[in-house]
């Protein structure tokens, strides 16, 4: 007697399970890695605090530029803008352009995809760049200020135009999410299941020392964005 239908019912089952079980899995890590499955209290905090960023830092003052709803919306940015801040005294400025949302889509949109969209090619392999700062913190209100040493890493390129644009472009970019900005290799896999993410694009013509205009600039801009952003950090 041929038995074969009865042994192909159970094999089908146990396919079926298995296909049923790979798929399970597999959603459940692609939602943990993009924060699917976390409370949104802590983005949306992080959001809100993307606003908070002053206009005037120091010597620094800021104009909103217009921004492309569509191009942060692919970013997965929840919170964003795009803002050239100007020296007072010299009228060098800066574009900088600083962005919040999941880990999960935050992480995978990179310069070298977002500026060839606008026309823009890379000049050279990025590489790594760290700039330094003091910020000061005070134990409790009316106590003295304690200063200390604080760094940040970026990643950083040459980006050039087609003809009729002046001059080189210089870009710095990093990742956060705990405090410190950081170049990462793979921020994918090195922010994965994070509440949020900030990135943030700061870009300039090249002037002078290439990268001396940014130096000048993160010294002052960043010691702020480090309290406005963790506030809770920067008290400690």
């Amino acid at each position: 007697m041929n038995r074969l239908p009865e042994l192909l019912t159970p094999l089908r089952w146990t396919a079926f399970a298995t296909s049923l079980a790979i798929l399970l899995v597999t959603g459940w890590v692609h939602g943990q890695w993009s924060g699917r499955w976390q409370s949104e209290d802590s983005l949306l905090a992080a959001v809100a605090r993307v606003e908070e960023v002053p206009m005037e830092i120091g010597d620094w003052k800021a104009e909103a530029e217009e921004s492309d709803r569509s191009a942060f919306f692919q970013t997965g940015a929840r919170g964003y803008w795009t803002r050239k801040y100007t020296h007072a005294s010299s009228k060098h400025s800066l574009l900088v352009i600083l962005m919040c949302g999941r880990a999960g889509r935050m992480s995978v949109h990179t310069p070298e995809v977002c500026y060839q969209g606008a026309g823009y090619k890379l000049a050279g392999m990025p590489e790594p760049w760290t700039v330094q700062w003091q910020a000061s913190v005070a134990d409790a209100p009316g106590s003295p200020e304690i200063v200390h040493e604080s760094s940040g890493s970026f990643w950083t390129a040459q980006f050039r135009k087609d003809a009729g644009f002046s001059g080189n472009l210089r870009l710095f970019w990093s990742w956060n999410n705990r405090g410190t900005w950081q170049a990462l290799s793979s921020p994918r896999w090195e922010t994965r299941g994070e509440k949020f993410l900030y990135k943030m694009y700061i870009s300039h013509e090249t002037v002078g020392s290439d990268t001396h205009l940014a130096q000048e600039f993160m010294q002052e801009f960043l010691p702020v964005l480090q309290k406005t952003l963790f506030p809770k950090l920067a008290a400690e």
